[in-house]
């Protein structure tokens, strides 16, 4: 299985034009220009924000196993370190889920689409 982030992108704009616009030259594999589909930062935010909440995710499942090692191997130094780690990874983790949870539920408020 292959991964992409986005289509292919080709260029279709001739060299020399004055007032090139990406959005119009350049065409996904389907030949729809880029504008149409990413067509407002919000796409570009939305995009982000789900990646970053499994970067995160895989920190914190790297903290614990982290702390875990700590804990085993430092003795009684270690538990203290291990300790701490967990901590902050357990709360990391929640304040990233509360974040996501208080979006979706002004988004229910309000009516818009975030899009999460």
């Amino acid at each position: 299985m292959k991964f992409q982030l986005i289509s292919q992108a080709y260029a279709q704009c001739t060299p020399g034009e004055g007032g090139v616009d990406l959005g119009d030259c350049l065409k996904l594999s389907d030949s729809t220009p880029v504008k149409e589909i990413y067509n407002n930062p919000a796409f570009l935010v939305n995009l982000l924000v789900r990646n970053l909440f499994i970067v995160a995710g895989v920190y914190f499942a790297f903290t614990l196993f982290m702390a875990g090692y700590k804990f085993i191997t430092k003795g009684k130094e270690g538990i203290q370190e291990a300790q701490s780690l967990a901590i902050n990874g357990l709360i990391g983790i929640i304040v990233m889920f509360s974040a996501y949870w208080i979006v979706q539920i002004v988004a229910l408020i309000t009516g818009a689409d975030v899009g999460l």
